[in-house]
């Protein structure tokens, strides 16, 4: 199956219900997207990501008992051969570098998520 052919797995990870749904849905509307998990916090989005292994995780920045750069660093450290998205609200070039470093393929605004995240995850997924 080629790459244009999989169905691309995805995590989302937000302590938002609706920001999560929002995602949910805008990701269901696409045939090659499939969302497998969703999860409130940086720990919950690590255990998942060990357990379920997505292609692709889409992560908030800022959640409570661990936010979602330091998760991302985390589970970059874990070797898994996942990809890393980040959302955010925040337009901010340090919290931009410190996703990246963590191991963020990455990072789209909030605000322009409904036009910039499915590019940017077939992006990851196809690099």
């Amino acid at each position: 199956m080629s790459i244009a052919e999989q169905v691309i797995r995805i995590l989302v990870v937000d302590d938002h219900a609706l920001v999560r749904q929002s995602v949910v849905a805008m990701l269901a509307r696409e045939p090659d997207m499939e969302v497998v998990a969703t999860a409130v916090n940086g720990r919950e989005a690590i255990q998942l990501a060990q357990t379920i292994q997505p292609d692709v995780i889409v992560m908030d920045v800022s959640m409570p008992e661990l936010d979602g750069i330091r998760a991302a660093g985390e589970i970059q450290a874990l070797g898994l051969p996942t990809h890393i998205i980040m959302l955010s609200m925040h337009h901010n070039n340090v919290l931009v570098q410190q996703a990246r470093q963590n191991g963020a393929a990455g990072y789209i605004l909030k605000q322009e998520a409904n036009s910039g995240l499915i590019p940017a995850i077939r992006a990851a997924f196809a690099s």
